[in-house]
């Protein structure tokens, strides 16, 4: 770009340059704006001073190495150097974002500050009262977790900043039940820590998979997202079983059967059918699976499950559940039928303009 400099009128893609005059009045302009004396310039650029007399006065133009000296020195772009003229657009846009610096700065550093100055409070009080650290170390794990949400550790890092944010959190949040749990010599903390876990990823994990999973592979997203559900689920059940005594094994079994319909959709989505008839099948599969149920329940936990699907449309006193339960059945049914019916209905209709 700086070669056109040595060259009046020279095109460069679309950009010409500036003539002899123009260009020197640019660099007198700017130099003045600088408050800089042709002396001053002179010694920056380690020229003479009538070299800056004559480029101000268009008999000459500078070597372009010097080119990137300028514009250093004036504070303007090789752009609006071989043009002659401010880049408008473009110091609109730096002023902007050194607007957002200094407001992103003062919020990082004011809530640090703050965070800082509560801790040191909790800590003065915490040896004035009990004479050692107590209370103050869950005020610090506290302040720990409200920092990562706000302002976040992001601001150290570069690229990633989403999965550092969900990081970040997740570990101050389980480092806050991991202090809570020795202060006070209780052993929930781990539970706490998966069922967070579980949390994270029901909200977070679609963008995670969206944002790292190559894109020829995009197509297991769903499969993976309810997957790991399910694995976190039965994960979190065996950590909760190390805590509380309940049967484990049914508990599984009932998890299984509640992912059934959501596994099903993750298969179907990957096999190339029409949209209507996945929607079909998988309110079918929704509908059925969970009509039955309570019938599982039943059977797994050796109980009867004859009230929940007696039914008797003429008497809702005595069969509410069971009129619910097949009015429900019916319902997906229908749907089902109707989705499916759309379709067919489409297709005969193009096979027949064929």
């Amino acid at each position: 770009m700086a070669l056109v400099l040595c060259f009046p009128q020279l095109k460069v893609g679309r950009e010409t340059m500036i003539d002899n005059r123009t260009f020197g009045s640019f660099i007198r302009e700017k130099r003045i704006e600088k408050g800089l004396r042709q002396r001053e310039l002179a010694d920056i650029l380690y020229v003479s001073e009538s070299a800056i007399s004559k480029w101000e006065t268009g008999k000459s133009y500078p070597d372009i190495t010097m080119i990137p000296s300028i514009c250093k020195a004036l504070d303007v772009s090789e752009k609006e150097l071989i043009e002659g003229a401010n880049d408008t657009e473009s110091r609109v846009m730096k002023k902007e974002a050194r607007k957002y610096r200094i407001i992103s700065d003062s919020w990082f550093w004011g809530l640090a500050i703050f965070y800082g100055i509560a801790l040191l409070v909790c800590i003065i009080c915490d040896l004035a009262i009990n004479h050692r650290l107590s209370f103050s170390i869950i005020v610090f794990t506290s302040l720990l977790v409200a920092f990562s949400f706000a302002p976040t550790f992001t601001r150290f890092f570069e690229n990633h900043k989403f999965a550092i944010f969900l990081g970040t959190t997740y570990l101050s949040l389980c480092l806050l039940f991991i202090v809570c749990c020795i202060m006070y010599r209780q052993s929930w903390c781990w539970v706490a820590s998966f069922a967070v876990l579980l949390g994270y990823a029901v909200l977070f994990l679609p963008f995670l998979l969206k944002r790292y999973i190559p894109e020829e592979k995009k197509g297991f997203n769903v499969l993976l997202y309810f997957a790991s559900l399910l694995v976190l689920l039965l994960l979190l059940l065996v950590v909760i079983r190390g805590y509380v005594q309940y049967p484990l094994v049914k508990a599984v079994l009932i998890s299984l059967y509640c992912f059934i319909p959501f596994l099903f959709l993750s298969a179907i989505h990957l096999l190339k059918l029409p949209r209507l008839i996945k929607a079909s099948l998988d309110v079918l599969v929704f509908g059925v699976v969970y009509y039955g149920i309570e019938a599982v329940i039943a059977r797994i936990f050796g109980e009867g499950a004859a009230q929940y699907y007696t039914f008797d449309l003429t008497d809702w006193k005595y069969f509410a559940n069971g009129n619910i339960m097949i009015l429900y059945l019916i319902a997906t049914i229908s749907v089902a039928v109707v989705l499916a019916s759309v379709y067919f209905l489409h297709w005969m209709e193009k096979e027949e303009r064929l």
